[in-house]
């Protein structure tokens, strides 16, 4: 026995040796490496010591802040420490994880390796899981802008917040967009913004004009009456950076649109620093499973499971979930979705969803999804929300909006829910915006204001991606030639163009009544593709006028709270300018304050909340009546 061993000890020395010699050892110095992330390329340094993985260092990119974080932060570590780039991608950045693993496996191969033998995964030996308990007055699941709203606003109310996020980082689908919230009823907007028209009737019948009235009224008529009260606390206890909105959408009736200086990102950061500065607890990578119900059927807490697969188990006396929507999960989506760009988190599958069905929870509006238009797509079926870009050269430029025929089909000053409908109205649901040298110039500064780019070369490497046999954009000084490379009929192309500088020259619009900023000029010209992009959902839980979660029957279900996206019914069939990340917040906070009384007057709030949902309900169906919606 122990002459076999030896021999087989011998044949593996013999082996690995032989293997060893056939494989050139890395090179000594600095490469750059280059590979695929979400958002564009990604470019890294790695630097060779004494024939290892010395260091990895991501120097250019593209990707989300806020999703990204965790990625380029772990990513790069984890392969030097184990010298392989077989390292578990992050969740919820998967595209990022795997752009840095394939840059580094370029410089590798530059540096003279075999970027197949940094592969091999090393398995380490695994810690037997654990159950981990603890235990606060409420437990919100979700730590994106409404779940980080709600736990900020229950640790000032004098609650002990767990607050729990299944992502390596805060943020849910809020990371994505701008920041922006309506201030109707606020002080900021009557004392800063001078407007003193605007009123809760007001936006609601805008909300309700632009969900196409499939809105719940008790959400809306809610939203509307407590979003002024939730911009004060926001602005003037919190100290939250708000201001009029950099880029102001026309689907207001009155001027209520502001902005959070640093996007989102920055509301989100600020607002942890806040609810771990009063003692809260974030326990991220913990993804909830189920929730604790007592012999009564109440909700009294949550399991979960975190990154080393112990089970954690959280016991409350009520429970916020603000899980986010559905978007990333095809399979409940509507089939028409295939059709679109999806840009959001991957980690929006419609947890608390299916956690709150298990409960027999009621549901409204499962099959609205909201959708945008000027997407980019940079990967198959992902694109970049390149809206504000697109939006800031139409108000200040001549650039116009052409289907491949190459006619314009509508004003391209219009609403988003209205640029969409017209989008996807088109031959295989696409929109070009077509620039010229001086309407570039704008879009350019735009995206590189918004972050949508790191630099002006990662806009013109959009020319190199191609989608249906064509790229994203197309560049040349002759119009004719750029519509030819997008696909696009240069006669006809010509023949709008022509047309479109005869109405300006004008100073009409007569086509669509667009107002007059200017015609199209000189080139170089510019064609980027747009497409129809979504990232979350519009329907959800049903919920009364106090965010308690409904059962089928329409009875709450005690200790159970929504908020955000897991809520559906507030915006209907397709969202207002800044409605999404306004629903967010406001319903956040109110799901709190509702909680926290309940756990105080559980019998007389309720009963409260009863009437005044009826009061909602009835005084909705006023304004939809006045708005002659029926």
């Amino acid at each position: 026995m122990i002459g076999k061993t030896m021999a087989a000890l011998a044949v593996a020395a013999l082996f690995s040796g032989s293997l060893a010699a056939a494989t050139p050892a890395l090179k000594d110095g600095t490469y750059t490496g280059t590979g695929s992330g979400r958002n564009g390329e990604i470019t890294v340094e790695l630097t060779v010591k004494a024939g290892k993985l010395a260091t990895v260092n991501v120097v250019r990119h593209g990707e989300t802040a806020g999703i990204s974080d965790a990625a380029l932060a772990r990513v790069p570590a984890e392969i030097v420490a184990q010298q392989s780039t077989a390292v578990d991608a992050v969740t919820g950045a998967t595209m990022t994880s795997e752009g840095i693993k394939a840059a580094v496996a370029d410089a590798i191969r530059q540096a003279g390796g075999d970027p197949a033998l940094f592969a091999v995964k090393k398995v380490g030996k695994k810690q037997a899981a654990k159950t981990i308990k603890e235990n606060a007055d409420i437990v919100v699941v979700g730590a994106g802008g409404s779940g980080m709203s709600a736990a900020v606003r229950a640790e000032t109310l004098g609650k002990s917040v767990i607050l729990i996020e299944k992502m390596p980082t805060i943020g849910g689908a809020t990371v994505l967009n701008a920041g922006t919230l309506i201030a109707t009823g606020s002080r900021y907007q009557r004392e800063v913004m001078k407007e003193t028209k605007d009123s809760p009737e007001l936006a609601a019948e805008d909300i309700f004009r632009v969900g196409k009235h499939k809105n719940d009224p008790v959400l809306v008529r809610m939203v509307t009456e407590r979003v002024g009260g939730v911009v004060d606390w926001l602005i003037d206890d919190l100290k939250i950076p708000y201001g009029p909105a950099a880029t102001q959408y026309p689907d207001h009736s009155a001027n209520r649109q502001l902005g959070v200086t640093g996007r989102s990102v920055n509301y989100l950061n600020l607002m942890r620093e806040k609810f771990l500065g009063m003692g809260g607890k974030l326990l991220l990578e913990t993804r909830a499973q189920s929730f604790i119900t007592d012999a009564n059927g109440r909700v009294v807490g949550v399991k979960a499971t975190d990154a080393a697969g112990n089970t954690v188990e959280l016991t409350s006396k009520a429970v916020i979930l603000a899980s986010g929507g559905f978007g990333a999960d095809q399979s409940m989506l509507p089939p028409s979705m295939k059709n679109y760009l999806f840009y959001g988190v991957d980690g929006e599958t419609g947890d608390g969803l299916k956690m709150a069905r298990a409960l027999n929870a009621g549901t409204i509006n499962l099959d609205l999804v909201k959708m945008y238009p000027q997407g980019v797509e940079t990967r198959p079926h992902h694109g970049l929300a390149a809206t504000a870009s697109s939006t800031d050269t139409m108000k200040a430029s001549g650039a116009i909006y052409v289907n491949n025929r190459g006619e314009r089909f509508v004003d391209e000053n219009a609403g988003l829910g209205v640029l969409t409908e017209a989008t996807v109205a088109q031959p295989d649901s696409i929109a070009y915006i077509v620039m010229d040298k001086a309407a570039w110039e704008k879009y350019v500064a735009k995206s590189l204001e918004d972050k949508l780019v790191p630099d002006a070369a990662a806009l013109d490497a959009w020319t190199k991606i191609v989608n249906n046999g064509h790229p994203v954009m197309a560049v040349s000084d002759s119009l004719e030639e750029a519509a030819r490379t997008m696909g696009i009929d240069p006669v006809g192309l010509t023949k709008t163009v022509t047309h479109w500088n005869e109405m300006v020259k004008a100073g009409k619009d007569a086509d669509f009544s667009r107002k007059i900023t200017g015609g199209l000029g000189e080139g170089p010209y510019r064609i980027v593709e747009q497409k129809v992009r979504y990232q979350t959902t519009l329907g959800g839980l049903k919920a009364d006028a106090g965010l308690r979660i409904l059962d089928t029957a329409g009875k709450a279900i005690p200790g159970l709270y929504g908020a955000g996206c897991v809520v559906g019914g507030a915006n209907g069939a397709d969202s207002m300018t800044a409605m999404m990340n306004s629903w967010a917040i406001v319903s956040g906070v109110v799901a709190a304050e509702t909680a926290v009384a309940d756990l105080k007057y559980p019998r007389k709030i309720r009963h409260k909340e009863k009437r005044t949902a009826r009061r909602l309900a009835r005084a909705c169906r006023t304004v939809r009546s006045f708005s002659g919606s029926g």
